[in-house]
Formats: C-alpha cells, sequence, structure tokens
C-alpha cells in the first residue's frame, strides 16, 4: 500500500471498525500490530503483535492476519478503505461488546 504511514489512522480506523462489524466487538488495537520496514522488498508493512487479547479468540486472530496480508499485499487499497470505514460508520450502530 502506498503512503501507508501517512495513513496510519485510517488502516486503524478500518482494522477496528472490520472488527467490529464481524465480530460486534469493540477492541482497543492499540500494541496489536505495528508499522515496520520489510527486510527483502525496504517496503512499510504492518506486523502483527498480537497479544492474548486477540489470541484467545483464533478466529479474531486469523480475521485480523487475513486483514493486515491485504493490506500489505496491496490487494487492500487507501481508497477501498475509505469506502468500507465510511460504509462501517454509516450503518446504524449495534451495541458492541468491549474488550479491553
Amino acid at each position: 500500500m502506498e503512503n501507508m504511514l501517512q495513513n496510519i489512522d485510517l488502516i486503524h480506523r478500518y482494522l477496528s471498525l472490520s472488527i467490529a462489524n464481524e465480530f460486534s466487538l469493540n477492541i482497543d488495537l492499540e500494541g496489536e500490530y505495528t508499522f515496520a520496514q520489510n527486510i527483502v522488498s525496504k517496503k512499510m508493512i504492518i506486523a502483527a503483535t498480537f497479544t492474548n487479547k486477540i489470541l484467545v479468540f483464533p478466529e479474531l486472530k486469523l480475521f485480523l492476519s487475513a486483514l493486515i496480508s491485504e493490506i500489505n499485499n496491496g490487494n487492500c487499497t487507501v481508497d477501498f478503505m475509505r469506502e468500507r470505514v465510511r460504509y462501517f460508520e454509516g450503518r446504524t450502530k449495534q451495541p458492541l461488546r468491549r474488550i479491553i
């Protein structure tokens, strides 16, 4: 993805809202991933640093890993994420379970 570091907030919102939409969970993703440079390609990537907050839910871990892979592989563009964030934020809010 181009401009990954310039879109940190968008990426965070996209990941958070995707989880909320799929699992009806409001999870604080702070510390669950970081941005790093790929050693081979020198491109910026998202590196998963999952804590037990994510690891105790295998389906959530798999889902979040897949989203991160899509972003890292360039299959998830900035425009796509903006569109999805607008869609998620425009939907009728459902009560979410909060996991801290």
